[in-house]
C-alpha cells in the first residue's frame, strides 16, 4: 500500500515530460479570440495545400534522386540536377513557411506573437537536430 501510494504521489508531481502534445495543444494555450481563431483557419487553408504540394513533390523527386542513384550512377549531370530541383523545392516550402507564419503571427498580439515565435523557433531547433540526438538522452 505505501508502495502505491509512494508511485502516485511520484507521478502527481514529476513535470511532464512534454508540456503540449499538438499543436493543436499550443494554439488552445494562447487563448485565441473567435475573430483571431477564423483569420487563422483562412491562413491555414490559404497555404495547405501549396505547402502539401511541395512536400509531395520533394519525396518524388528524391525517390527518382535515389533510383537513378542507384541504377544509374554514372549520369551525375541527371543526378546533380535532381538535387538542384529539390533544393528548390525546399526553398520554395521554406517561403512558403516563413509567409505562414509571418502572416499567423500579424493576427497575434504582443503576448501571443511572443508565444508563437518562441514555439516556431524551438520546433524548427528540434526538427532541425541530427537523427542520433532525438529521444533518449535528450
Amino acid at each position: 500500500m505505501t508502495y502505491i501510494i509512494a508511485l502516485l504521489l511520484f507521478l502527481l508531481f514529476t513535470p511532464p515530460l512534454v508540456a503540449q502534445d499538438t499543436y493543436s495543444d499550443f494554439e488552445r494555450g494562447l487563448h485565441l479570440s473567435d475573430t483571431q481563431k477564423a483569420k487563422i483557419q483562412d491562413i491555414k487553408r490559404k497555404y495547405i495545400n501549396e505547402i502539401r504540394s511541395t512536400k509531395e513533390e520533394a519525396v518524388k523527386k528524391r525517390l527518382e534522386l535515389r533510383e537513378v542513384s542507384r541504377n544509374q550512377p554514372g549520369n551525375t549531370e541527371r543526378i546533380e540536377r535532381l538535387q538542384s530541383e529539390i533544393a528548390d523545392i525546399e526553398r520554395t516550402r521554406e517561403n512558403l513557411f516563413i509567409q505562414y507564419r509571418s502572416e499567423v503571427s500579424r493576427t497575434l498580439n504582443e503576448e501571443q506573437r511572443e508565444k508563437y515565435n518562441n514555439f516556431c523557433t524551438s520546433e524548427k531547433r528540434r526538427t532541425m537536430r541530427p537523427m542520433g540526438l532525438r529521444g533518449y538522452g535528450r
